[in-house]
């Protein structure tokens, strides 16, 4: 009889081995009942997973790098996984019952980039990173969202970059990061990614895997920055030697990724001929993003920052999408197979208030850590249920230890300059539209207005004019052209959440307001 042990041996698809698999899975009746029950179970969990975030960007990013495992795994096996797995299998962990790479605990924080670097450079960051260990729990995704103010902070240089959130994981001394930004213009422009000859099929092992139709060069754009296209930064920390292994940077094309990397391993399966003009062109490619991956180091002690001001964070408390699917019935079923706990209808989100009336310079010159480089070696995925070895020569599951060293060198993070936009916005009626909440309102209750200043100037206006116990929060701007045309569409769209016609109170899930604002201004900017 055949086990479900199969998940992690399945040969590369489309070879001969994986089509006779594929008979013998066919003919084994006791195989075929068991199939049937994880299917049934499977999109039950699937669903849970992907609808229990807060629908800020990057809960959502993460959920889609669950999405894409999935399918990748129970289609084409683990030898489907893209390289930066290396880095990514560190924010998931694999459900030996149910055969899932599941997200692990996440602890979800917001906060301007502007007063988190005016922290830095103080120069109060820990002289040593080791220090993580004791402000991070092992195991658990702390992640940083960026408020999306027009007065952030961004690198200007090739093209302007903009933080949209960082998400690390910690593994003792090993720290996995994940950098969220975005740029404008694009490395690819729009027009050249619709001209673009997507290969696939060039790797062992994914000769099945196509880009997703569904996506086009809309869906490559961040929430809160409508012409910035989404730039993913992936890397490891070794905090104990104070090192840092291979960079992978994924630069969004709508229906795929455009991946530059220094990790040779990415090419390992390739003939040398093709391997070595491969690499060498990636590395090439991420010389563009030196600042990006350069703020990320800078970045590694947002725990600390959270830390050093106890007193100032405050909890944000909202609904899930599984709130609102509460009364649906695949829902009901989910509660029923994996119990409720399972399917978190609210989370809670630490936020810093943004710092009102601080003048700081149009301009940073930011100094990260000295890493050195060092890569000596990567995770390589196994079987869930094969037994790996890790740095030390112990045994772990699911992943074994590969030793390297490479030839070649990379640079150190070198120090990187922050701008901030003094761009007005081109129209008849510039001005600022804003997402505004406070912790004392109910769950899922959002301010939605505009201003002619300061979005963080017109949230404490808000906090002294109320009377609400807790500060107004700015959690997305964006500046436009016909501010009051922009405002006027997004109110009427969202007025079957609005809770007063008198009021710019709006009752509903942050990602769609933030979807709603988005389609709004690229419409009214587009005419």
């Amino acid at each position: 009889m055949i086990k479900f042990g199969w998940l992690h041996q399945v040969p590369p698809f489309g070879t001969p081995e994986a089509a006779q698999l594929q008979k013998l899975m066919a003919m084994d009746v006791a195989f075929q009942l068991e199939l049937k029950e994880l299917q049934k179970r499977l999109p039950l969990l699937l669903n849970a997973r992907l609808k229990n975030g807060s629908g800020l960007q990057l809960a959502k990013l993460l959920r889609s790098f669950v999405l894409e495992y999935f399918n990748r795994y129970f289609r084409f096996g683990p030898n489907s996984f893209p390289s930066s797995f290396n880095v990514l299998e560190s924010f998931l962990t694999f459900d030996r019952e149910n055969r899932f790479f599941n997200l692990r605990k996440e602890n979800e924080h917001l906060l301007s980039i502007n007063d988190y670097f005016r922290w830095y450079e103080k120069g109060e960051i820990p002289k040593d990173p080791r220090i993580l260990a004791s402000l991070m729990e092992e195991g658990v995704i702390y992640s940083y969202e960026m408020i999306s103010d027009e007065s952030s902070l961004r690198i200007s240089g090739e093209s302007q970059q903009v933080f949209a959130g960082v998400s690390f994981v910690r593994h003792g001394l090993e720290l996995s990061c994940l950098l969220l930004a975005g740029e404008k213009p694009p490395a690819v422009s729009d027009e050249d990614v619709s001209k673009m000859n997507i290969e696939t099929g060039m790797f062992p092992g994914r000769k099945g895997l196509e880009p997703d139709p569904s996506l086009t060069t809309k869906d490559r754009y961040l929430d809160g920055y409508p012409d910035f296209s989404k730039i993913i930064v992936l890397t490891r920390f070794d905090l104990s030697a104070v090192k840092h292994g291979v960079r992978y940077v994924n630069v969004d094309i709508g229906s795929s990724f455009q991946v530059f990397t220094d990790d040779s391993s990415a090419f390992r399966d390739l003939p040398r001929e093709k391997s070595e003009p491969l690499l060498q062109h990636a590395i090439e490619g991420l010389r563009r993003y030196d600042d990006l991956f350069a703020a990320l180091s800078s970045m590694i002690y947002l725990p600390a920052f959270f830390a050093a001001f106890p007193q100032k964070v405050q909890e944000l408390n909202v609904a899930t999408e599984l709130y609102a699917m509460q009364d649906d019935e695949k829902l009901r079923d989910t509660f029923k197979e994996f119990g409720e706990s399972q399917c978190p209808k609210h989370r809670v989100i630490r936020c810093f208030p943004m710092a009102i009336g601080i003048k700081d310079d149009d301009s940073k010159k930011i100094d990260p850590p000295q890493l050195e480089f060092k890569c000596d070696g990567y995770w390589k995925p196994i079987g869930p249920l094969e037994i790996g070895e890790d740095k030390n020569g112990g045994q772990i599951f699911g992943r074994t230890w590969v030793s390297r060293h490479e030839s070649w060198s990379a640079r150190k993070p070198q120090t990187f300059i922050l701008k901030r936009s003094n761009v007005e916005p081109n129209g008849p009626d510039p001005g600022i539209l804003y997402i505004q909440r406070s912790p004392a309102l109910e769950n899922n209750l959002y301010k939605v207005g505009l201003t002619k200043r300061s979005a963080a100037i017109r949230a404490n206006e808000l906090s002294s004019a109320t009377g609400v116990p807790l500060p107004f929060g700015v959690l997305a701007s964006w500046s436009v052209g016909d501010c009051t045309r922009v405002e006027r569409e997004v109110h009427q769209r969202l007025a079957a959440s609005r809770i007063n016609p008198r009021r710019e109170f709006f009752h509903a899930e942050l990602s769609h307001i933030i979807k709603t604002i988005n389609d709004v201004v690229e419409e009214i900017t587009a005419t």
